[in-house]
């Protein structure tokens, strides 16, 4: 059966915890469907906003007002690890399929900590205000920091973790998106993975830009009614939802912005301000605060919020009607972070290549480039990982193709390949070669199939299993039919380009004919048109001579 599950933290604790829910607990696990229960709960936290980061093995929250994070394991479900910085964390995010943390500081600088290696990469203080929010591309290519100086800087994930920047001078980002005028608070990234993926960027001064990060170009300009504090898009990058100081929700549909169907990609007056006219969603108690965190479900039907009373409301999409989410009642806190975990349950799940059990604690400066700048990977380099997986040894023991169209998430690639191939040569039937006769009439004759090709394909016998003699024997049987095909393709070929020649010799005959014909008419005609000029002068001279 399928489930989906979503995490929930909360900053500090304002009241006192409920008789369901457990002394310091701080980061909770729920059953978003089909139960809807609790699973898992950790304790001993305090997340501020956009300080939550999940993979399949741990969970990373950094803490308010400190320079640690605190690592948990989710297969345990106790604290792992607690990791100092040398700076307060203010946002966090995962990248290159969760082996690398990115962690934005109060101070302006951006921190990389490989995982699994403890490599710790940072980079100069870019911003001049705090990071308040990281977003990493599908495909990790690019990094975008929102900051609090009203800047977002755009960053190659893979230049920051190059060993040639090691020691040298730190990597500058490649643009910088200084459109807007007052605090950037909240950031989110379209899913796709061309090179036309949008950014979303909502500022204190109720202002909310959509521009192409890898130009720096504003797409649609929207006016909010209210202070942005959170923004969530689906995952067709149709619709934007927009959190409010408020307490109110917003959906904002990207592909009929200000009216038009053309959207925000062809706007011809990007800079405007667009006021949104759909209808804000606002719960009916205004005790439950700010929206702080906003999340959508796995089928694109609910948007969660988290709210600054502890509270996490549900909205209907289709209706826009509220549902309650938490059969507890409110958190012990304000719920800054949610974060929808990907739906488990699948025949083949989709998996990653390598795990991270243990975390390695970040050294700084402990993987130098020995080569000054050259990019060589260093000698004391290693990976703390569990590779996942078949080795190529036991591919014979692989599901097959039905198997994992009929049990996978989507259809396979190759078989997609596969169909598209068939159709393109369905009806089109052996291929048919002219071949001429003695007279150079051209005939056409359907060439069947030669049973040389079958040789190859024939499998093994499976009753034993074939020795060096019996596999020898086989290759050069195989090596038979090769060079019997060769040879039947090179008289083919042969054939073709003597009847080739043979066509455009007729060819040339046939024109030179005709225009000898041509020429013969024309002076035909010129003789018999000389003839009867010359008997009407005839004519007249005699009629002359009667008179």
């Amino acid at each position: 059966m399928l489930s989906e599950q979503l995490v929930a933290a909360i900053g500090a604790p304002f009241k006192a915890t409920g008789t369901s829910v457990a002394k310091d607990a701080a980061i909770f696990v729920h059953e978003y469907q089909p139960s809807g229960t609790q699973r898992t709960i950790f304790k001993k936290s305090v997340t501020p906003q956009n300080c939550l980061a999940v993979s399949s093995t741990h969970i990373f929250a950094a803490q308010a007002e400190k320079a640690v994070v605190h690592v948990y394991s989710r297969e345990r479900g106790n604290q792992e690890a607690t990791i100092p910085f040398t700076e307060r964390i203010s946002c966090l995010t995962l990248a290159c399929e969760d082996a690398v943390l990115v962690l934005g500081t109060t101070e302006g600088r951006i921190f990389l900590w490989e995982i699994a290696t403890g490599r710790q990469v940072t980079t100069a203080q870019s911003h001049l205000q705090a990071v308040n929010q990281l977003a990493v591309d599908a495909i990790s290519n690019h990094l975008i920091s929102a900051s609090a100086d009203s800047t977002c800087h755009v960053w190659s994930i893979s230049g920051l973790l190059s060993f040639a920047n090691d020691g040298v001078q730190p990597l500058a980002p490649l643009r910088t998106f200084t459109t807007h005028r007052s605090t950037v608070r909240a950031l989110a990234l379209g899913h796709s993975e061309s090179f036309q993926n949008i950014a979303i960027t909502a500022a204190q001064d109720k202002t909310c830009l959509v521009w192409d990060y890898h130009t720096n170009a504003v797409l649609r300009t929207f006016l909010l009614p209210s202070v942005p504090t959170s923004l969530a898009l689906d995952s067709a990058d149709r619709a934007l939802y927009v959190g409010y100081e408020n307490g109110g929700v917003q959906r904002i549909d990207l592909l009929s912005a200000g009216g038009t169907t053309e959207g925000i990609q062809n706007a011809t007056d990007a800079l405007t301000p667009v006021q949104a006219k759909t209808k804000v969603w606002s719960p009916p108690d205004a005790t439950t605060g700010a929206v702080l965190s906003l999340d959508l479900s796995f089928d694109g039907t609910a948007v969660l919020a988290g709210h600054q009373s502890g509270t996490i409301i549900g909205w209907d999409i289709g209706s826009g009607h509220m549902k309650s989410f938490l059969p507890q009642g409110p958190l012990p806190g304000p719920v800054t972070n949610l974060r929808f975990l990907p739906v488990s349950g699948f025949e083949i799940e989709p998996s990653q290549s390598f795990r991270i059990d243990t975390v390695v604690k970040p050294k700084f400066g402990a993987f130098q480039d020995n080569g000054a700048g050259s990019g060589s990977v260093p000698g004391n380099y290693a990976m703390n990982a569990q590779l996942k997986g078949r080795l190529a040894s036991t591919q014979q023991n692989a599901e097959s193709s039905f198997t994992q169209a009929l049990f996978g998430t989507s259809i396979p690639a190759h078989l997609l390949d596969e169909g598209l191939s068939e159709l393109a040569i369905w009806g089109q039937g052996p291929p048919i070669l002219a071949k001429s006769d003695s007279k150079g009439s051209i005939k056409a004759e359907q060439e069947s199939q030669l049973d040389d090709f079958m040789a190859l394909d024939e499998p093994l016998p499976v009753s034993a299993t074939p020795n060096l003699e019996q596999q020898n024997a086989e290759l050069k049987s195989q090596l038979d039919a090769l060079r019997r095909v060769q040879t039947a393709s090179f008289s083919k070929i042969q054939k073709l380009q003597a009847e080739n020649k043979a066509m455009t010799a007729r060819e040339q005959q046939r024109f030179s004919q005709q225009g000898q014909g041509k020429s013969t008419v024309k002076a035909n005609g010129r003789k018999s048109k000389a003839d009867s000029s010359s008997e009407e002068d005839e004519d007249m001279s005699s009629s002359d001579d009667s008179e």
